[in-house]
């Protein structure tokens, strides 16, 4: 009973594979659903999804946009469409578009379309998206809709199976610096400034030795960093809790890292990980962000140096700036990324909480790539230009984004700078991790059961 003009729109058939969590390469559309405004024949039984319009003749022009304030379809918040859902006999008709909902958020649809919103990285503001200004950017709201479709089919009859996801934690870490690089000089710089009064004696000495390569540099903390995360994963089952590390490889302005990876000590941060069993990463320099032709000169120099394939990616400062600039990441072999979180506000950018294969709305085209959606990254929580919370009430957010992941059975995924774990940085972030990896074992535990989303009351 499906039109071919729908089962043939990769668009259509991208958002529905997502919220019946079926592989989206070749999806089959369920025969128990039709997308048309028609009413279908007498012979239908299934539901019905009124198209609202969106992937019509405005489609990519800013006048497809969603208008504030949204409205809710069973306290859900509804991009498109009307929140009505009718009983006619053996058909349930929802005029809740979910599925244009749904590839608005998955796509970046808005991005795409307001390209004239960029800070001053060239990055898409989190406070300036429709997530955000309409308030619901703590909520995975695709998986709820998910959660509502699952719920519509039950109630015809068509009962699903349930995801097979089950809660899992990603631990990352942006490696951005490994301290300072030495040279023959290093060593008099601080002791000069001792001399001249500018530092405390003590810290002059402290900065000297590091310098003359006598102690190790508080930035080149990797084993450190290697050792916190498996407060966690050690008392975890296998696929609960998986940990990488993105290392830079490129760069050359303010905003890039200060440690050449072809030096010692970053080959020995590196051989660190992989000894500890965690994942080595791209990560993409600012530079290469403004520029993606460059992505694959520091690609290959990274898996030169590592010594293994390199398929996972994020950028540094979160600059994937355009959703089509994924491209550049599949030419050189890249098939896994975890950037797509706003810098400014933690949350769910992509209205998910698992991993999803990233959708170009330009070409209308599967990009290739396997999307883990950051959720939280430290200074997003600190940062007074982002959201400036003290450490109780980042410790108290953060733990709502890890309960509703934990809610849709999701993959809550978490970036914690090893700058920022250095023994001498000043921020709550030393003390916050910890307290991070606590509530996370909590969650953890067998005893917490397998809360799956059609039984929770919560997600819908």
């Amino acid at each position: 009973m499906v039109l071919e003009p729908v089962i043939l729109d990769k668009r259509i058939a991208y958002a529905s594979a997502i919220l019946l969590d079926e592989p989206t390469d070749s999806p089959a559309w369920p025969d128990w659903l039709v997308y048309d405004g028609n009413m279908p024949g007498p012979d239908f039984a299934g539901i019905q999804i009124v198209p609202s319009g969106f992937f019509d003749h405005d489609y990519g022009n800013a006048d497809s946009l969603p208008a504030i304030p949204l409205k809710t379809i069973h306290s859900v918040p509804l991009l498109f469409g009307k929140p009505v859902v009718e009983r006619h006999g053996n058909v349930l008709m929802v005029k809740a578009d979910i599925i244009a909902s749904a590839y608005f958020l998955l796509t970046r649809y808005e991005e795409w379309v307001r390209r004239d919103v960029r800070d001053e990285h060239g990055r898409f503001p989190g406070k300036q998206s429709l997530p955000y200004r309409a308030g619901f950017i703590d909520r995975p709201v695709v998986d709820e809709y998910s959660a509502l479709l699952r719920k519509w089919a039950g109630q015809i009859g068509v009962e699903l199976p349930a995801p097979k996801r089950k809660f899992s934690v990603l631990l990352t870490h942006d490696v951005d610096t490994l301290g300072a690089r030495r040279n023959p000089l290093q060593p008099l710089r601080p002791i000069a400034g001792g001399l001249l009064g500018r530092r405390p004696w003590k810290q002059a000495l402290r900065n000297a030795a590091v310098a003359a390569g006598f102690a190790r540099d508080p930035y080149d903390n990797i084993e450190d960093v290697v050792r916190l995360d498996r407060r966690l994963a050690d008392g975890c089952a296998e696929n609960e809790c998986k940990s990488i590390h993105f290392f830079m490889a490129g760069g050359s302005t303010q905003f890039d890292g200060a440690y050449d990876i072809r030096e010692s000590k970053a080959r020995n941060a590196l051989q660190c990980v992989r000894t500890s069993g965690a994942d080595v990463g791209l990560h993409t320099s600012y530079e290469a962000g403004q520029r993606p032709e460059l992505i694959a000169g520091e690609h290959a120099a990274l898996e030169k140096v590592a010594e293994v394939p390199i398929s996972k990616n994020r950028h540094h400062f979160l600059t994937w700036r355009e959703p089509e600039n994924g491209h550049e990441l599949t030419a050189v072999g890249i098939t896994w990324d975890s950037t797509l979180s706003y810098a400014d506000v933690a949350g769910f950018r992509l209205g998910v909480c698992r991993p999803v294969p990233l959708f170009d709305p330009a070409c209308r085209c599967l990009l290739g790539i396997e999307e883990h959606p950051l959720i939280v990254m430290d200074c997003t929580l600190s940062n007074e230009n982002y959201m400036n919370l003290d450490e109780e009430a980042a410790f108290d957010y953060v733990c709502r984004l890890a309960d509703a992941v934990f809610r849709h059975q999701g993959e809550f995924v978490v970036l914690w700078h090893n700058t920022v774990l250095a023994s001498t940085d000043t921020s709550y972030h030393k003390r916050l991790y910890p307290r991070v990896l606590d509530y996370l074992a909590q969650l953890l535990e067998p005893d917490k059961g397998a809360a799956t989303i059609a039984g929770d009351a919560a997600c819908v």
